[in-house]
């Protein structure tokens, strides 16, 4: 048995963190020294509390202040539309209420777009208004969000100059310190992985079999998540196209 490969690079930060958080647990639960991980435990550990700090100052820098409130105006908009495309479905014009149910189909493919991180709702908005202007046009003229989808392009790309600002300014540093965090967590934890598959060739597998069956087991919860999060992804790019 061996532990199983994951794509790291490919979790969101929070992700990221939280899958390391629940290797550490694991190892602290069979013990550094049952495990024979000596040598390279200490580095994970510090790296993962780097890390740790890091994502502290992302969260502080990004969650809160300008950046947030533009957040928030976007997701009224979003959420507005929405709320509009609802009470069409039930307008007296019959025209209206076929207008409303194209249009409904494409915000159920988006759903969950306020809920986002930044960067993907700021991807998958520019996705929705694109459709909005071009292929779904008059649908939304009929329903009356003609004036909407501009308003909601502009609070987009408030957003997007607020992050932009703030990763060039002084306060932008976290960013880049959680990139760097990442890659020596990353690093640190494949020193262990590699360390603990070569003792389980070496000693035999019983004496890691556990420890590593349930670290498989959290890899593949991480690994199903992203398989998930592609399968979503081609949904979007197909109604896109469609």
């Amino acid at each position: 048995m061996e532990i199983l490969k994951i794509d790291l690079s490919r979790l969101r930060n929070e992700e990221h963190h939280n899958f390391h958080n629940e290797v550490n647990e694991l190892i602290v639960r069979f013990t550094v020294d049952a495990l024979k991980i000596q040598r390279y435990y200490p580095a994970f550990e510090a790296a993962l509390a780097d890390e740790s700090a890091a994502l502290d100052l992302v969260q502080k820098s990004m969650f809160t202040g300008p950046i947030a409130d533009a957040d928030h105006e976007r997701d009224t908009i979003t959420l507005g539309m929405e709320d509009m495309v609802d009470a069409a479905l039930r307008h007296f014009n019959e025209d209206v209420r076929e207008a409303a149910r194209k249009l409904k189909i494409v915000f159920d493919g988006f759903d969950g777009i306020t809920t986002k991180p930044y960067d993907q709702q700021t991807a998958a908005t520019d996705k929705l208004t694109e459709l909005l202007e071009t292929k779904y046009a008059a649908e939304v003229a009929l329903v009356g969000l003609t004036a909407w989808v501009p308003e909601l392009k502009a609070k987009n790309q408030a957003v997007v100059a607020l992050v932009g600002e703030r990763y060039t300014d002084e306060s932008g540093k976290p960013p880049f310190k959680m990139k760097a965090a990442r890659k020596q967590l990353e690093a640190a934890y494949r020193n262990v992985a590699k360390l603990i598959d070569a003792l389980a060739f070496v000693d035999g597998p019983e004496a890691y079999e556990a420890f590593i069956s349930e670290l498989n087991q959290r890899i593949e919860k991480y690994n199903n998540r992203l398989s998930q999060r592609d399968g979503r992804n081609k949904k979007d790019n197909d109604l896109e196209e469609e």
